[in-house]
């Protein structure tokens, strides 16, 4: 009996231990050994960073501690008392507007330094569902005219218009009472990229026609669109948001940040992202998509989402142009792995397009 027990202990053992072997793949071209997560359907291997990228989106809302109250910001509509005539799009106020109520820090913009940066908001309901409780921030976009914002699609997510708002003058987020105040203006219409791809972020970028125009004044103001052939390479560009600093941040930032970066030219980005991040070395980077960064410590990061990337206009002194969209990324000012940003140059022409349809020029 116990050399039969012992017998079929054995072969138990020998079945188990077989069991978890795993035999080595062979693999011969035309195919290559890659992660697993890089191998489509089981088939072919991801060049678009599918499935591995990180879009700069503000998170889901998560459940409060036990001690721990949601609780909702004051939103109360300022009222409007000083008229402004437009002026000149891209124009950066280096000192800030009027004076900046707080010292800034070093990567901290002045109040009014970049007029043209909009909070998008998305409506929060109440409970019961029945009723819009107030805003919540989901990205950042840029304003083209007084009615047209452009942002990144990623952060809009199925959203519709009617669910969306539009803050222009903002800059300290928990201060109500700056020295001039914001103006809210809510969506008439959302106008998405036919070809923007949710999985991989390929043309990523939406225009938002506002129902009434914001009214222009020092602190807010209109950004400049490139044309679709220039040329950014050894510029120092700025990326501004309400995003965090860095993954390990536990909160946002209330105040507008501002990050100085390199522009990145297309064959040495899609290389240190082959190179430093677990895109694979397969990765192609898309022409919808431009970079900038790769230094420690100096990107955009979680909450980003749709920010401007602005680069100085040649001969023009603190006059900007609008040349990125904050898109996705694979970390957060990591040295050598720069961000990725829609490709505005690019869009110029299809931006200009969907608002001739609207009989709005720019």
């Amino acid at each position: 009996m116990f050399k039969l027990y012992g017998c079929l202990l054995g072969l138990l053992l020998a079945t188990t231990q077989q069991s978890t072997v795993v035999s080595a793949e062979l693999c011969q071209y035309p195919k290559v050994c890659v992660p697993r997560m890089l191998c489509v359907n089981n088939q072919t291997v991801t060049t678009d960073a599918q499935g591995v990228i990180g879009f700069r989106r503000v998170p889901p809302a998560v459940e409060c501690e036990p001690l721990q109250k949601c609780c909702l910001l004051k939103n109360v509509p300022p009222i409007v008392t000083e008229n402004h005539e437009p002026g000149l799009c891209g124009m950066r106020n280096p000192n800030g507007v009027r004076e900046t109520p707080v010292k800034a820090q070093h990567d901290e913009s002045k109040f009014g330094e970049f007029n043209w940066v909009v909070s998008v908001l998305t409506s929060s309901y109440c409970k019961s569902k029945a009723q819009i409780c107030g805003y919540t921030s989901v990205g950042s976009g840029s304003l083209l005219t007084p009615r047209v914002v452009l942002t990144a699609a990623h952060i809009l997510n199925h959203r519709t218009a009617s669910e969306l708002q539009v803050r222009a003058g903002e800059w300290d987020n928990q201060n109500e009472f700056e020295e001039l105040p914001y103006q809210n203006q809510t969506v008439l219409s959302l106008i998405t990229h036919e070809d923007f791809n949710h999985l991989n972020g390929y043309y990523d970028i939406s225009i938002l026609i506002l129902r009434s125009p914001f009214q222009l004044n020092d602190h807010i103001g209109t950004i400049c669109l490139p044309s679709p052939q220039a040329n950014f390479e050894l510029s120092r560009c700025t990326v501004t948001g309400w995003g965090k600093r860095k993954i390990s941040d536990l909160s946002y930032p209330n105040i507008m940040k501002k990050i100085e970066m390199p522009f990145v030219d297309r064959d040495k980005c899609q290389q240190q992202l082959r190179d430093n991040t677990r895109v694979g070395q397969y990765f192609e980077l898309h022409e919808s998509f431009v970079c900038a960064g790769g230094e420690k410590d100096k990107d955009a990061c979680f909450g980003d989402g749709g920010s401007p990337l602005v680069c100085p206009i040649a001969n023009y002194n603190d006059r900007y142009q609008l040349v990125g969209l904050v898109s996705w990324g694979l970390h957060c000012g990591t040295e050598n792995v720069p961000g990725v940003y829609t490709n505005v140059p690019m869009m110029v022409p299809w931006i200009k397009q969907q608002l001739n349809l609207r009989s709005i020029t720019i």
